[in-house]
């Protein structure tokens, strides 16, 4: 029975790591507000930016926005581990499995140094001569954040795209599907305008779910 029961979909760990996607997108949605919300923009006048940042709670809240965002990237490798192994039950050659393993790889790399660069700068006063802040360093790492973050995000349309066609290729999705994905994979590229952000969450959302609730559905004898 032991046996039986590890080789089942619908029993394995892979099911309940492929779920990382799904916490991974709520932890990250929470962790922007956090990080985000309610603070100074780059037009904004540096006063304003000196007023909201000495305000230890804003600080506060910012760390928790850095931690919540970092614990959703941690997620969010269970669920490329599970999309691999998923990927790879009908990739004979190995590239589109690869290219999911190393596309998700990246843009998790980036997405951590991009919040951690935020989080460093944006709180720094805490570390400063009278807790001073300084505005212009603040607008720098919110560029360089949300550039860092983008360009990582080549990685994660590649992953989609990958794994998109591996689906539709062997007949898992509809066709319409695989190409909505791959097109959702393309439009990834685009992530600095911010609206294709919203796309690539909602994809891993779905697959994440979809990789849950049927398991049995991408799993093969020969997955690895």
């Amino acid at each position: 029975m032991e046996p039986a029961a590890i080789g089942d979909p619908r029993r394995g760990f892979a099911r309940w790591a492929a779920l990382g996607g799904a916490v991974y997108v709520l932890l990250f949605v929470i962790g922007t507000i956090f990080l985000f919300a309610g603070a100074p923009e780059g037009d904004d006048p540096p006063a304003k930016f000196v007023q909201w940042f000495s305000d230890s709670g804003h600080r506060d809240r910012i760390h928790v926005g850095w931690i919540l965002m970092g614990l959703s990237i941690f997620f969010l490798l269970w669920f490329i581990a599970a999309l691999r192994r998923a990927v790879a039950g009908f990739d004979s050659e190995g590239v589109m499995a690869t290219v999911v393993t190393v596309g998700g790889t990246v843009y998790a790399a980036c997405a951590l140094v991009a919040i951690a660069l935020n989080d460093a700068i944006r709180t720094m006063s805490d570390d400063t001569f009278q807790h001073r802040v300084f505005p212009e360093l603040i607008h720098a790492a919110d560029d360089a954040g949300w550039v860092i973050h983008a360009s990582g995000a080549v990685g994660l349309a590649a992953m989609i795209v990958a794994a998109s066609l591996a689906f539709m290729g062997r007949g898992i999705w509809p066709k319409w599907a695989g190409w909505l994905g791959v097109v959702v994979g393309v439009l990834s590229l685009f992530s600095i305008v911010f609206f294709p952000q919203f796309l690539f969450l909602a994809w891993i959302l779905v697959v994440s779910i979809l990789l849950f609730l049927r398991p049995a559905r991408y799993a093969t004898v020969g997955a690895v």
